[in-house]
C-alpha cells in the first residue's frame, strides 16, 4: 500500500552506536522505512501431539515429575497470539537480549522460567556429544529406550518425526504395564514435549535424537538445567526472527506470552474464573477460560501501537511478590540464588548471554547504567549451528562458556534496593534514550486509503518529543534574550511544561532530548551471509546469484528540529537493498546550551557562540520551510555484447 510523504524526515534512533551497531538490519527498521507494514510472523509449534494425549497416567507422570517437567504439564495447552509475539520481536535487540520498550530495557530471565514453568535452572548445562549413528543403530536405541521401532521413513537425518511418537501414544498404556514400559512411555512423552513445545525448531514436526542419551536415566534427568537451555533457545529464536528477511519463528513462545501477560496488563486477557489456589507454578493460573472483550487479539498494528505508547505505570516490574513466591511449590524458587547471575545460557550448540545486569528493576533494584559484559561476540555465537557437525563434542567446543556457567554463583549481580523501580534515575533515562530505537512506526508516513486499525501512539510520541524540544529551546534562548523577550520564552516554557504535565508526561523534562547524529546509516543484516560467487572470474560457468530487494519510493521528511533528508540514500557505494548510496549529512539547527554560552565546542550544524536569537529564529524558519527532494541514484545498466551460442566445448577441445 502506497503512502503520502509529509515532507519530513525523522531519525528513529539510536543516536549513539556503542550498543546497537550503526546500520544493523532489523525488523523494526524495515517497519519504519515502510518495507514491512502489517505482516506478522508465522509462529510454528507442534505440541498438539503432546496435549492430545493428556491427562497422563500417574505411573508415567511420576517419571516426568522426576525429570523436572511437571510444572509445564500443570500450565496446560494455551493458544498463542501470533500478533503479540510479532510485536515483541520488533522490540527485541539481539545485541543485549532485551526488549527495548519506552519504559526501559526488560527481558525474560531465569527467574521467569523457574517461577512460571517450574523448570530446574541450577544444574549442569544441557550439552554433550552430538553422536552420529546409522539409521539401524537409532532404531535399536529407540527400541531400547522408547519401546518401539520407528520406520526408516520416520527419520530425517539425526531427527525423528514427532508423528511416529504420537502414534505410539494412540495405542494407550495397559493397566498392568510394567515399570520398564512406564519408563519407556515417559521418554516418549518427554521427546514430544521437548521437540514440539519447549525446544521446538521451525521444522515443526521433528525432534533431534541427541536428547535420547540424556533421557536414559530418568532419575538424573532433572539434575540438568533445562530452564537455562529453554531460555537460551528462546533468546536464539528471538534474535533470528529480528531479521527483516525472516517470516517465521519457533521455540518456547508460550513462555514469552506468559511473561508478557504478567508484566503488561494492557495486552493480557481477563480470566473468567480466576483460580485462588492453583497447582504447580505461577503460569498455571492462566490455564483457565479467557474473556477477551477488553483486549485486542491477533492484530499486529494494535499491539505495536500499545507498546509504542506504553507508559511507566503500565509495566509491572515485579509481578512476583514475596507472598506469591512463598505460596509456590519449592521447585519454583529452588534456583533463587542465580536469578540475577550474569552468565552464559547453553543448549548444545546454542550459547546466549543472560544479562540480568541490564534489567535490575525486575528484581527490585536500582538500575545503573549497565556495562557491556558478555556482549562482544554475539554475531559469532549466532552463526553456530549443528549442520555438518556430526560427532561434535560441544562440551569441548564451548568449554570457555561452560566454565562461566559452572561459576555462575560467583557472577550474581547485587544491587541497591529501589523504593519504586517504576521510575529509573535521570542519568539512566538520558543514557537509554540515546541508545534505543525511539520509533518503530514512522509518524511522518500517511497511507493512501488506509485500511484496518490506524494507531496514533507514534504520532503522540512525536508531538510529546516536539513539546520537550520547545521547552529546552525556550530555556536555552532565555540565556541570550533581553527582558522583553524573556517573558515570551518563559511563556513558551511554561506552556510546554503544562501541556506535558496535563497528559502525565512531565517526567520527560527530566532530561534533554538527544542530538540527532550527522548521518543515518542504512541497515545491514549481521545474520545474513552474503555468499561469494562460485567463480570469481565470472566465466561461462561461474558466478553466484545475489538476491535483490526493492526499496520503497523516496520520501522527504523533516525532524523535530527542522532537519530535512531523503529517506533513500544516494551515491556510489552499493547499499544492502541493491541501490547505490552514500551517507546523507544531517546539517541543521540543534539548540544546545554550550553553543549559546560560547563554550568553544563546535558541532556540525550547530550555532556559533554569540549568535543572536533573531538570527537563530530566522535560520530555523528557513530550514523548516525549505525541503529538498533527493532522488536515489539508479544503478547503471550496461548492455552485454552478444555471444554466439555453442555446445560448450567449441574452442576448448578443437573442432568436432
Amino acid at each position: 500500500m502506497a503512502d503520502i510523504s509529509t515532507g519530513a524526515v525523522l531519525h528513529p534512533g539510536p543516536f549513539v552506536y556503542d550498543i546497537i551497531s550503526a546500520g544493523t538490519a532489523h525488523r523494526a527498521r524495515s517497519i519504519f522505512d515502510g518495507h514491512i507494514l502489517g505482516d506478522q510472523l508465522d509462529v510454528r509449534r507442534c505440541d498438539r501431539h503432546f496435549w492430545d494425549h493428556t491427562p497422563i497416567p500417574e505411573t508415567v507422570r511420576h517419571y516426568i515429575r522426576l525429570a523436572g517437567f511437571e510444572g509445564v504439564l500443570d500450565c496446560g495447552y494455551m493458544m498463542l497470539d501470533h500478533a503479540l509475539i510479532t510485536s515483541l520481536v520488533e522490540r527485541w535487540r539481539p545485541e543485549t537480549h532485551t526488549f527495548h520498550l519506552p519504559v526501559g530495557e526488560t527481558t525474560v530471565t531465569l527467574q521467569d522460567v523457574e517461577v512460571l514453568w517450574g523448570l530446574p535452572i541450577d544444574g549442569p548445562p544441557v550439552i554433550g556429544i552430538d553422536t552420529t549413528h546409522s539409521v539401524q543403530e537409532w532404531v535399536n536405541l529407540c527400541e531400547e529406550l522408547l519401546g518401539f521401532s520407528p520406520l526408516m521413513s520416520d527419520f530425517d537425518g539425526r531427527r525423528l518425526k514427532l508423528g511416529c511418537l504420537s502414534r505410539v501414544l494412540d495405542a494407550g498404556l495397559p493397566p498392568d504395564a510394567s515399570d520398564v514400559h512406564c519408563r519407556q512411555r515417559a521418554r516418549v512423552y518427554l521427546l514430544l514435549l521437548l521437540g514440539g513445545h519447549l525446544l521446538s525448531d521451525k521444522s515443526g514436526n521433528k525432534v533431534p535424537l541427541l536428547y535420547m542419551p540424556l533421557l536414559r536415566d530418568l532419575e538424573t534427568v532433572g539434575q540438568y538445567s533445562w530452564g537455562s537451555a529453554i531460555l537460551a533457545t528462546l533468546y536464539r529464536s528471538l534474535c533470528s526472527a529480528t531479521s527483516p528477511y525472516r517470516s517465521s519463528i519457533a521455540g518456547p513462545l508460550m513462555l514469552l506470552q506468559l511473561w508478557a501477560w504478567e508484566r503488561i496488563p494492557t495486552v493480557r486477557p481477563d480470566r473468567v474464573h480466576p483460580l485462588e489456589h492453583y497447582p504447580g507454578p505461577y503460569g498455571a493460573r492462566w490455564n483457565v477460560q479467557f474473556d477477551v472483550h477488553r483486549v485486542a487479539r491477533h492484530v499486529v498494528s494494535i499491539f505495536r501501537d500499545q507498546l509504542t505508547g506504553l507508559r511507566a505505570r503500565e509495566f509491572i516490574w515485579q509481578p512476583y511478590s514475596d507472598d506469591i513466591l512463598a505460596s509456590l511449590p519449592p521447585y519454583c524458587t529452588a534456583g533463587r540464588r542465580i536469578w540475577t547471575s550474569v552468565t552464559y545460557l547453553i543448549c548444545w550448540e546454542v550459547v546466549e548471554p543472560h544479562l540480568s545486569n541490564r534489567v535490575m528493576r525486575q528484581f527490585g533494584y536500582h538500575q545503573p547504567v549497565p556495562d557491556l559484559r558478555l556482549t562482544e561476540n554475539q554475531q559469532e555465537l549466532h552463526s553456530l549451528d549443528r549442520r555438518g557437525k556430526g560427532n561434535q563434542d560441544w562440551l569441548t567446543a564451548h568449554r570457555a562458556y561452560v566454565e562461566v556457567w559452572t561459576d555462575r554463583h560467583s557472577h550474581v549481580e547485587d544491587g541497591v534496593v529501589a523504593e519504586d523501580p517504576t521510575y529509573p534515575s535521570d542519568e539512566y533515562r538520558q543514557w537509554y534514550r540515546e541508545r534505543t530505537v525511539v520509533y518503530v512506526s514512522n509518524p511522518t508516513r500517511q497511507l493512501i486509503l488506509p485500511e484496518g486499525f490506524q494507531g496514533d501512539s507514534a504520532r503522540t510520541q512525536y508531538l510529546m518529543d516536539a513539546m520537550t524540544q520547545v521547552y529546552y529551546m525556550a530555556e536555552t534562548s532565555l540565556t541570550q534574550s533581553d527582558e522583553q523577550h524573556a517573558n515570551y520564552f518563559n511563556a513558551m516554557k511554561d506552556f510546554a511544561s503544562m501541556t506535558l504535565e496535563t497528559v502525565g508526561e512531565s517526567s520527560r523534562l527530566a532530561f534533554r532530548p538527544s542530538r540527532v547524529p550527522q548521518q543515518i546509516p542504512q541497515p545491514t543484516d549481521p545474520n545474513r551471509v552474503e555468499r561469494a560467487p562460485r567463480n570469481v572470474h565470472g566465466g561461462q560457468h561461474g558466478g553466484g546469484r545475489r538476491r535483490r530487494f526493492r526499496s520503497p519510493e523516496p520520501t522527504v521528511q523533516t525532524g523535530l528540529d527542522g532537519r530535512s533528508q531523503a529517506t533513500e540514500h544516494q551515491g556510489t557505494s552499493t547499499g544492502p537493498f541493491g541501490h547505490s548510496r552514500s551517507p546523507v549529512l544531517m546539517e541543521a539547527f540543534t539548540p544546545n546550551t554550550d553553543e549559546l554560552h560560547g563554550s568553544g565546542e563546535q558541532h556540525v550544524g550547530g550555532t556559533d557562540a554569540g549568535q543572536s536569537t533573531q538570527a537563530l529564529d530566522q535560520r530555523l524558519e528557513s530550514q523548516i520551510t525549505q525541503v529538498d527532494i533527493v532522488m536515489p541514484a539508479q544503478p547503471r545498466r550496461t548492455q552485454r555484447a552478444h555471444k554466439p551460442r555453442g555446445c560448450g566445448t567449441h574452442g576448448k577441445l578443437g573442432h568436432h
